[in-house]
């Protein structure tokens, strides 16, 4: 087993204990909650700031700024036109929120999102242990709280205890799924 699989798969554990914590109806304080996103959404910037976006310039010179913008694009091109709403402060639409239709969206999102997750940890593996092992790291970090978030997003929104614990083992087995699909593509480029 390698390395990465090893890193996707302890990724993985660590948003089904999130998704575990809440379905067992342990509480976190909200400070708790806010201190582990502030942690990893801090080291998240600092990968991309300090190793990331220098490696890419190296590597792919002026190439890699319109990449950054072709990344930057589509993500608002998802959040604002395919998803269509955007919030510039605290406004919540508790009405919009607790319903079934939102848990779903936030699962497929999340389940992409955690996708993306095992594609990096395995892109970074193979190009480079020590950017693998740092952005391993970023997405532990996220982990546990996405799991907390995913859990309390379904049962906020009427579901049960087990759909809450289900929600947050797709999202875990969506993080695998992104790290073998690296796996077969790098393997099946090596063939060729």
């Amino acid at each position: 087993m390698t390395y990465a699989l090893i890193f996707g798969l302890i990724a993985a554990a660590a948003e089904i204990f999130g998704g575990a914590l809440v379905s067992l109806r342990k509480e976190w304080p909200r400070k708790v909650q806010e201190y582990l996103l502030a942690l990893s959404a801090g080291f998240l910037l600092a990968l991309a700031f300090f190793e990331l976006i220098p490696e890419s310039l190296t590597l792919l010179g002026e190439t890699a700024s319109l990449c950054f913008l072709a990344g930057y694009s589509m993500l608002h091109f998802f959040e604002h036109t395919i998803v269509g709403h955007l919030h510039f402060g605290e406004e919540t639409h508790r009405d919009v929120m607790i319903s079934r239709t939102a848990s779903l969206s936030a699962l497929f999102g999340l389940m992409v999102h955690a996708f993306f997750d095992g594609l990096a940890i395995s892109a970074g593996m193979r190009f480079d242990t020590a950017i693998g092992i740092l952005i391993f790291i970023a997405v532990l970090l996220h982990k546990l709280p996405e799991g907390l978030t995913i859990a309390s997003i379904m049962m906020a929104s009427g579901n049960d205890r087990r759909d809450a614990f289900l929600a947050s083992l797709c999202v875990g087995a969506a993080t695998t799924a992104g790290l073998q699909v690296n796996t077969i593509f790098t393997n099946v480029a090596a063939a060729l």
